[in-house]
């Protein structure tokens, strides 16, 4: 009978979300050769190969891409009202599992889930602070916040506010003979190794457009880093608008040519693509929105 493989289904689906037989069973916490049989167990009732597999990937094929179709909406559906039913207790209680990058955590996201954890005492926080990209479905990652331009998925991507990147400078740092954009190309700048841009062009409200050069002098691997070598005057450098001025509300870091900027930049949240959630998530990603609607108001 079918229902007697809505397990195997459900296994099939995340093996194709994380793309490995490996990754789906650290995931369901099972040991890869039960995935492996789960998989092939579903193969031999559909009499269809399902993947086609060798030492480095797994790919699927064409049958199992139809499969995965609805497939995908079980394991969803399943998952999410389970957590769902879960969360509807008086007090909401779970972990939630969130990344972003150091200086959102550290100037924005940190005073809202202070807030948060005063109203939902029971809510934990797993964080992972990086600058790098990580899969949100293969990382069973609740909340992702990016910046810029996000590749097309099946994940949700809700905008939450924009950004611009601006420039700013340590408390130490003389700019009185700083009048337009062209007087910081001989200075020393710092840089993000991976983000690094050899030329600029800076916008200002009248529309002005003004191409430069930084003379980058040194360099770090994370934000957290970068930001510190501006504050300690190793040179001037480019923040998001919002994390940068909540350094300069701090005494941290000045503002640079407050006029000229890059061309903004859109954060969003990132998650699942699931019809239901945990209740202590949609009530973060709520307090998200609230917060920012409020900021840019």
């Amino acid at each position: 009978m079918w229902l007697n493989y809505l397990k195997p289904m459900a296994i099939f689906a995340v093996v194709v979300e994380t793309g490995s037989f490996t990754a789906t069973g650290k995931r369901l916490n099972m040991p890869r050769g039960k995935v492996s049989e789960q998989v092939a167990r579903l193969e031999d009732y559909l009499g269809v190969k399902l993947f086609v597999r060798n030492t480095r990937k797994v790919s699927i094929t064409a049958e199992g891409e139809v499969l995965y179709r609805d497939a995908s909406k079980l394991l969803a559906h399943g998952s999410g009202a389970i957590e769902e039913v879960k969360s509807l207790e008086d007090e909401i209680k779970g972990k939630i599992r969130i990344t972003t990058t150091s200086d959102f955590y550290e100037c924005l996201l940190l005073p809202i889930l202070k807030r948060f954890k005063v109203d939902y005492p029971q809510v934990e926080f797993d964080l992972i602070i990086t600058e790098e990209a990580l899969p949100v479905i293969e990382g069973a990652i609740d909340i992702a916040i990016r910046s810029g331009d996000l590749p097309n998925s099946n994940l949700v991507a809700v905008p939450l506010t924009k950004t611009r990147l601006k420039l700013f400078a340590s408390p130490e740092f003389d700019q009185t003979h700083i009048h337009q954009p062209q007087d910081l190309a001989k200075l020393p700048w710092v840089a993000l190794k991976h983000a690094a841009m050899p030329e600029l062009v800076l916008n200002n409200q009248a529309g002005e457009s003004i191409s430069i050069k930084p003379n980058y002098q040194n360099t770090a691997n994370n934000i957290a880093t970068y930001q510190k070598l501006i504050e300690t005057d190793f040179g001037i450098g480019l923040m998001a608008e919002h994390s940068g001025q909540v350094l300069v509300d701090t005494g941290r870091f000045v503002p640079l040519l407050a006029d000229w900027s890059l061309e903004a930049l859109p954060v969003s949240l990132i998650f699942p693509n699931r019809i239901h959630m945990a209740k202590r998530t949609r009530l973060l990603i709520q307090a998200l929105r609230q917060a920012f609607d409020k900021s840019v108001s």
